[in-house]
């Protein structure tokens, strides 16, 4: 970008299409507009015949100058953004970030979620991870969008999350939002303009068959698809959260992927995803909040071509939250010409051998990684407070202090 170039608001696309019901209701305002104009018109002809034919009477009671002047001066208001945005998050550093991910049970009673964040700020943790959307595609939180409401996202038990960024903040803590982006199995079966279709057919593309489970997917060329998270990202902003990690910004996975139909594109599929994380990024940063980009290392390192592309580490975005869980390797790994065979065995090598690959290819990023505090499902290894330790151990030596500890109970053994 050239010196002194303005820079264009990008993500204005997000919202460059609309739905029917917003077309129509711009028509209508269009003819009321119209009718009001008129009717002023037919008021105002009267007085203003007066006054170009000289026979205008000046009511005896007129204001002075002096008055009218100060009269006219506008009224002191407050900001715009904090007469829209009264929950205004403050700014998050990802370096001084300690967090720890909370499931919707532990959000839901008040009583205990005051109990817990107590707890955890005094184990020194500062910000919670909650889910917003997950890969179900179901919100989780009492949200006020109309898709929502449409698609009949929300679930049973969804939680007020003005209420839980307030009991966050009474305890110094800040809260993430996590959003599942184009993974969304439920929302693609409602917005059907919106999702992966079987080549050029009207017949919505699936992961497998539907015997086995098949899901459907958004498509991540659709403005529909794009406008749905973004709108959810401002809701959890305006709600007092201090950032959004959007995970599941890919194409599918799956069989079959030769046969998913995207429609008539020009963009390549990494141009498109790199075009909406950034256009994301601008309009949660004009909000006052932060994107993070969230994935896979194997993803991040780009072992995942056919659905992340590159994985996103290439996207010129700030924030990364990678996922370096040990468990989460489960086929070992094998950078180069090490090699470790027992990933969740080991999590000071594990943690420590991925941070320095990501590092090296992306330099110039922040990282937020994601370690694991619960046992591992796989081979049933127990993680205690030293395997954590060990963990953050790793990341440190890689110059890297922020971290989000993650349990899928949200329960953390603690030393």
């Amino acid at each position: 970008m050239a010196k002194g170039q303005k820079k264009i608001k990008r993500y204005r696309r997000i919202y460059g299409g609309r739905s029917a019901l917003s077309k129509w209701m711009g028509i209508v305002l269009t003819v009321v507009v119209l009718a009001g104009v008129a009717c002023l018109g037919w008021v105002l002809y009267e007085p203003v015949s007066q006054f170009l034919s000289g026979t205008m009477k000046v009511p005896d009671d007129i204001p002075s100058s002096a008055a009218w002047e100060s009269a006219s001066q506008p009224e002191e208001s407050l900001p715009e953004q904090l007469q829209t945005d009264p929950q205004q998050p403050e700014n998050l550093d990802l370096s001084q970030v300690k967090g720890a991910y909370l499931p919707l049970s532990a959000l839901q009673d008040t009583t205990q979620l005051r109990q817990t964040l107590t707890n955890l700020k005094q184990q020194g943790i500062n910000c919670i991870l909650i889910d917003a959307k997950n890969a179900q595609g179901q919100v989780l939180y009492q949200s006020a969008n109309q898709t929502v409401a449409e698609v009949a996202a929300q679930v049973a038990g969804a939680v007020d999350l003005g209420q839980i960024t307030a009991l966050a903040k009474e305890n110094g803590i800040t809260v993430i939002a996590r959003i599942y982006a184009f993974r969304d199995p439920l929302s693609s079966l409602v917005l059907k303009k919106a999702a992966v279709k079987y080549q050029d057919t009207e017949m919505l593309w699936l992961d497998d068959s539907k015997e086995n489970g098949g899901k459907s997917w958004l498509n991540p060329y659709s403005e529909v698809a794009q406008m749905y998270i973004a709108d959810l990202s401002l809701e959890c902003i305006r709600a007092g959260c201090s950032a959004v990690m959007l995970d599941g910004v890919q194409f599918p996975t799956g069989y079959s992927l030769e046969l998913a139909g995207y429609g008539t594109q020009t963009k390549t599929h990494q141009q498109v995803l790199s075009d909406f994380v950034q256009d994301m990024e601008e309009l949660l940063k004009e909000n006052h909040g932060v994107l993070i980009y969230a994935s896979s290392t194997q993803a991040m390192l780009g072992m995942e071509a056919d659905s992340y592309d590159t994985g996103g580490l290439y996207y010129p975005i700030e924030n990364f939250c990678p996922d370096v869980r040990p468990a989460s390797f489960a086929n070992g790994i094998r950078p180069e010409s090490l090699t470790i065979d027992d990933p969740a065995g080991q999590p000071y090598d594990t943690v420590k051998t991925v941070l320095t690959q990501l590092k090296n290819l992306g330099a110039d990023k922040n990282f937020l990684p994601m370690l694991q505090a619960d046992t591992d499902p796989a081979s049933a290894l127990e993680y205690t407070a030293l395997q954590m330790e060990e963990q953050i151990r790793a990341l440190e030596e890689c110059g890297i202090t922020g971290y989000i500890l993650y349990s899928e109970q949200g329960s953390y053994p603690f030393s």
